[in-house]
């Protein structure tokens, strides 16, 4: 049984970071691997007992004299290697580049390993030398000294012979000594001006013994080094500038703090930012140049500049969504926030929120700049400066802090004179019909809190135009005697503020303020002078009218905002504001137990309830993660700690399903009775500055590990939505167990086909090879499960050498496997398919580079979860078998992983900002639950995604590349749970809001505000027409749709969130699920054949057996690039309720042919295939063969194989 997947007990290997494959430097000691023991695949395809080909394999193998990786034909083997200059001892690779700039160093130790390497192999000409000498010797003896002079005063004591051998030797010290300063000055120099390298910062102990990685851990999972080629992107032709408008950023965020050096810096492989660019950010539409629509499909966006596209100075960027609102911004200094669910469409497969700008934010004062000055996983802060002030002058400007989950829209003015414009006109501007509320406590608030905020409301008597008594009285606003018939006059700290789109605005001051509304010109309101606080406006929000959840103009019943308790909490609560949030994790052993199911209604506190901390597990696996959103928060005024009013907040359904812990959640509409609605459905309003919400985490590895047995607090279940059952009930390792020989053998009589076909393409782009490899890994996983399962039900009869661990078709699978793998990470030329982005900072395939939309558009960052779980998945599978191979190239899948699953906050957290390589988690929405695909391409609809199955499936390869490389160490296993997290949420987030379960309607209640009696269920996504379609195509920020990019039927729309076939498949859909699915499945047309095998996958979920019927017609190489016909077998033997017949069974299919001609089930002749002699063979006598242009012997092959492109 396999002892953790990040240590192997049974060896004595020394732990080794992963840099370089000779030496590796760890806090000033050294550590080396037995670079003399081949790796797996080389071992493999270089014996003469398992590669079986007519052409000489040509492989990379280590010389174990040098140190160093090449290139050599196997035919070669023997011969004496060449010295190699160009090998660089960092990597262990060779690295071609005409600038040495253009390579990372990857530690401060100097390693001189290839000098000393060098300096033996010369001791085997030393016998040359010592004859010299001792001929020199005798004729000294004889003769005297035959040379003197300057040597022999110098080194006296050195004989004749020596000396200038010895002084050739000290030159060449000194030389080399000279040399390693210089280098040792160029690697500092690059450290600071060019892309900086980690230091040491962690030990690298682990828990029973190495770790099969052979590197340190590092408890905040940053990377020692980037072991890729970096370069800028300029060197490409998309250059930071063509993408980003650089003006609008701050110039503290520059590298080095000045934009214009950067730009002109941009074409030097170096930083563009302080920090890696959070491509994935919800606010990238904000800084991206905008594009028309049509330019981005016929591919124009490289030949956009910036000149270009300021042109219209008023032109708007796209917009940003921080729920509930939408934002965009323009050169002109205005702020537009929409409440885009107020202009809902809803059609049977999509439903669309437009944007509108409800409420601009501007200013009197012309507006000469405007900048990003703050970010992080929760918000933004935008910086609008009037002339002068943006170059530290003291004209003024204003900000605002756009926060994901505020009801509120926030701005802090200094010096300048506010302005507020309407979509179209305003109505009027009035004092709150609910003034008199304030006399009165409300339920469920803090009566010292009340009286305090209402102290701060009240006007100064000299503000008051009837005297302080009526001031006291009022205290929240009245209008002015100064009010003529044009215009209106208004002084107070709150306001309503109606529209002719029949909407009403909160508006709420920090201090005392006089708006002028002019009734001629009612598309404004302005402050009558310069003000410096703060003002923040809440729209509320209309009620939903039709069952889809669409909204209809009606008529605006102010006395409803007078006994509106939704009212009531947003004017008790708009003192606290939040300016940004930070995400924070932790784990335990337990079971969740969400507030909100086992509360029968009602506001409930949390704090300091048991539910913190869960129902205690007898498990030492922690197998619950909670999340953590923390509010930097202020207040309007300034109070004691104790009387200030708490945070009021929104949550999407998914965090209403499972939060943990918070100071309030209003579930009833006694509590609140407003209904913010987004694209993902109704939000609860959470109350507290901070709060907790968990999922559960897997319990599935690489799916073949016998299934630990739960404890059993952990089948307690709540009755929500997104619970999730992170429980196996199946594993590989019983399946297996259970099939029928004849299955088995006929399992791995596929895979030996399948490895003779559609072998990857390294020049394929990041996606397609990432498919290809991740395919010939699952190759490998089944062989080596299947034989491993023979070997131990047919000892007599064993398909394991007593010597190995795997079979035949395993290791053959493993070794091409790893060739192929270690060629792409690489290279021929040490280079390989990937680049190092150094100034956003991150992994682009060379492929992506050629234009921005090649790889789909993977330069851009568009999809990289996507292109890299595949790759992940593979190196994990191959990791688990190969320690060797993580050792010495780890540190190449280490940069993909972190590309995708970095926690570089730790990093950040910790001082070191400029450590960090890699943003924060690239494509994970913390707030949204789960990852947007969309990079740096502006959409009108914010960030999208649509596989949810293959961003799920990017964090599973994550998570198992984790146990393989880290587990089983205490730090180790932080990045380990990281991973999980991630791929939790992942999960959560595609079953809440990809797939869909209609749902009955109880009574007349509006469709996303059901309720049960006297049970509150967290508020589902869509509308129940929606739901009908049972899977979401393409999820956006303001859109839904049942479609894909690629095409519009149903099939398409579930296959493409279904793909790839992995363990963790059987987590994402469940039975239950499945059997609603299908309803939407059962009048599907015929589809293409590279989706067939998806399709018999799915169906083997509720019908193993009529599946495996299915898949007998399958032919391999017409799949998916994904998938195989032998993966297929594999998923459909080992589903729960697999029982074929017996002529199933013995029927390999249309293109197995098995070798031997007894009669046993396995020597069944391929059906419809001609066993005459005088069938044509060849490749070419096939079409279908000669189609993709095979040559040679192929129906049958030498080998008696028939392929699958047979007649």
């Amino acid at each position: 049984m396999t002892k953790g997947y990040g240590s192997t007990s049974t060896t004595n290997e020394p732990s080794t970071p992963s840099l370089t494959r000779n030496e590796q430097s760890i806090g000033g000691g050294t550590s080396f691997t037995n670079e003399s023991e081949p790796l797996l695949g080389e071992r493999l395809l270089l014996g003469n007992d398992e590669y079986d080909g007519n052409a000489t394999p040509v492989m990379r193998r280590p010389n174990a004299e040098e140190g160093k990786l090449f290139y050599t034909d196997v035919s070669t083997i023997g011969k004496e290697d060449s010295d190699d200059e160009n090998a660089d001892p960092h990597i262990g690779i060779n690295v071609f580049t005409n600038d040495d700039s253009n390579t990372l160093s990857y530690s401060r130790d100097f390693d001189d390993s290839t000098l000393g390497d060098r300096y033996f192999r010369e001791t085997s000409r030393k016998g040359s030398y010592d004859a010299i000498d001792e001929g020199n010797e005798e004729e000294e003896g004889n003769g005297g000294r035959k040379r003197q002079g300057i040597m022999s005063v110098v080194l006296p004591e050195v004989e004749n012979s020596r000396q200038v051998y010895f002084l050739v030797c000290f030159g060449l010290a000194v030389g080399i000594a000279m040399c390693a300063v210089a280098a040792l000055a160029y690697i500092e120099y690059w450290h600071h001006y060019g892309v900086d390298v980690l230091p040491d910062q962690a030990g690298n102990s682990t828990a029973g013994g190495s770790t099969a990685a052979g590197d340190k851990v590092m408890s905040d999972g940053s990377a020692h080094g980037v072991p890729f080629r970096k370069i800028s992107r300029d060197s490409f032709g998309d250059p930071v500038s063509n993408i980003l408008d650089v003006d609008l950023f701050h110039p503290s965020l520059f590298y080095r703090g000045d934009s214009k050096r950067t730009i002109e810096g941009e074409r030097m492989a170096q930083p563009f930012f302080k920090f890696p660019f959070p491509t994935g950010a919800f606010w990238t539409n904000l800084v991206l140049h905008p594009v028309e629509n049509k330019q981005q499909q016929q591919g124009q966006l490289s030949s956009l500049t910036q000149k270009e596209n300021d042109r219209d100075k008023n032109q708007y960027s796209y917009p940003i969504v921080a729920y509930p609102y939408s934002f965009q911004w323009s050169p002109l200094g205005k702020l537009q926030a929409s409440y885009s669910a107020a202009r809902r469409t809803a059609q049977p497969d999509s439903i669309h929120d437009a944007f509108a700008p409800d409420i601009t934010f501007g200013s009197v004062e012309e507006i000469s700049a405007r900048r990003i000055v703050k970010f992080d996983s929760l918000s933004v802060s935008l910086r609008f400066y009037s002339d002068g002030s943006k170059d530290g002058g003291s004209t003024g400007y204003w900000e605002s802090y756009i926060v994901q989950g505020s009801p509120y829209i926030t701005a802090c003015y200094f010096g300048l004179t506010p302005e507020l414009t309407a979509l179209s006109d305003f109505e009027d501007i009035a004092c709150p019909p609910v003034m008199n509320q304030l006399k009165v406590k409300m339920d469920g608030l803090n009566q010292s809190s009340s009286s305090n905020s209402t102290k701060r409301r009240m006007l100064s008597s000299t503000t008051s135009a009837t005297g302080p008594d009526t001031a006291k009285m009022l205290g929240i606003c009245d209008v002015s005697d100064d009010s003529t018939q044009q215009s209106k006059v208004i002084t107070g700290v709150q306001f309503v503020v109606t529209t002719k789109e029949q909407l009403a605005l909160l508006v709420f001051a920090s201090d005392p303020i006089t708006f002028i509304f002019r009734k001629d010109a009612r598309h404004s309101i302005t402050s009558k002078d310069l003000f410096g606080g703060v003002i923040r406006v809440a729209l509320v929000p209309p009620a939903a009218s039709k069952a889809d959840g669409s909204m209809v103009p009606n008529s605006l019943d102010l006395d409803y905002l007078s006994s509106s308790s939704g009212v009531k909490r947003l004017i008790y609560h708009a003192d606290a504001y939040p300016i940004g949030g930070s995400v924070s994790w932790d784990f335990r052993s337990g079971t969740r137990s969400p507030l909100a199911a086992t509360s029968s209604g009602g506001s409930r506190s949390t704090l300091g309830s048991d539910n913190d901390k869960g129902i205690a597990s007898t498990s030492t696996e922690r197998n619950i993660g909670t999340i953590t959103f923390q509010f930097d928060t202020m207040h309007m005024t300034q109070s004691s700690p104790s009387s200030k009013v708490p945070l009021l907040m929104l949550s999407l359904p998914h965090h209403a399903a499972s939060i943990s812990s918070a100071e309030e959640m209003l579930l009833e509409p006694t509590e609140f009775d407003l209904l913010y609605r987004t694209i993902k459905g109704r939000m609860t309003p959470i109350v507290g500055n901070s709060w907790s919400y968990e999922v559960e985490l897997t319990t599935i590895g690489f799916g073949d590990e016998p299934i630990a047995k739960p404890s059993p607090s952990a089948s307690v279940e709540t009755k929500t939505k997104t619970t999730l059952n992170r429980h196996q009930t199946t594993s590989e390792f019983t399946a297996v167990a259970a099939l029928d020989q004849s299955i088995r053998d006929l399992i791995l009589q596929t895979v030996d086909s399948d490895l003779k076909i559609n072998l990857p393409d390294i020049a394929n782009g990041a996606y397609g090879f990432g498919k290809q490899i991740a395919r010939l890994a699952q190759l490998a996983h089944i062989a080596e499960r299947v034989e491993t399962e023979n070997a131990i039900t047919n000892p007599q009869n064993r398909s394991i050498p007593a010597t190995s661990s795997v079979g035949g078709q395993a290791r053959r699978a493993y070794a091409l496997l790893e060739m192929y793998l270690i060629m792409w990470l690489a290279g021929d030329d040490g280079s390989g398919r990937l680049v190092y982005d150094a100034n956003l900072g991150g992994i682009l395939s060379k492929e992506g580079t050629k234009d921005v939309f090649s790889d789909f558009g993977n330069g851009r960052y568009n999809d990289h979860h996507f292109h890299y779980g595949y790759v992940l998945y593979a190196a994990a599978v191959l990791g688990r078998r190969s320690p060797h191979f993580v050792s010495q190239y780890g540190s190449y899948i280490d940069a993909i992983f972190y590309d995708v699953a970095h926690n570089s906050n730790a990093i950040i957290k910790n001082g070191k900002k400029d450590d960090a390589f890699f943003p924060f988690a690239r494509h994970k929405s913390w707030f949204d639950g789960h990852s947007f695909a969309s990079g740096l391409f502006p959409f009108a609809d914010g960030k999208s995604q649509e596989s949810s199955s293959e961003a799920t499936n990017c964090y599973y390869g994550a998570y198992l590349w984790s146990k393989v490389r880290w587990g089983g160490s205490a730090d180790g296993n932080k990045l380990v749970n990281f991973a999980r997290l991630l791929l939790a949420t992942e999960l959560t987030g595609a079953k809440t809001y990809w797939h869909m379960v209609p749902q009955v309607e109880n009574g007349d209640q509006s469709a996303g505000n059901r309720r049960l009696v006297n049970s509150w269920q967290p508020p589902r996504a869509y509308s129940s027409l929606f739901e009908k379609n049972y899977m979401v195509g393409n999820l956006g920020m303001t859109d839904v749709t049942c479609t894909t990019w690629f095409g519009t039927e149903k099939v398409y729309v579930h296959l493409i969130n279904f793909m790839p076939v992995t363990a963790i498949t059987s987590e994402l859909f469940d039975k239950g699920y499945v059997k609603e699915e299908m309803k939407a499945l059962s009048d599907s047309a015929s589809i293409d054949y590279a989706w067939k095998g998806y399709a018999v996958c799915h169906k083997a979920i509720l019908e193993p057996t009529e599946a495996w019927t299915d898949a007998q017609s399958l032919i391999s190489n017409q799949l998916d690039p994904g998938l195989s016909k032998s993966q297929v077998l594999y998923w459909v033997s080992t589903r729960e309720g697999f029982a074929p017949s017996t002529e199933a069974i013995t029927s390999p299919g249309n293109d197995i042919a098995v070798e031997g001609g007894d009669d046993s089930a396995d020597s069944t002749i391929p059906q419809g295939r001609s066993s005459s002699s005088d069938h044509d063979s060849s490749c070419e006598g096939n079409e279908r063969c000669a189609a993709i242009n095979l040559v040679g012997q192929c129906c049958p092959t030498s080998e008696g194989m028939f392929l699958s492109c047979c007649n």
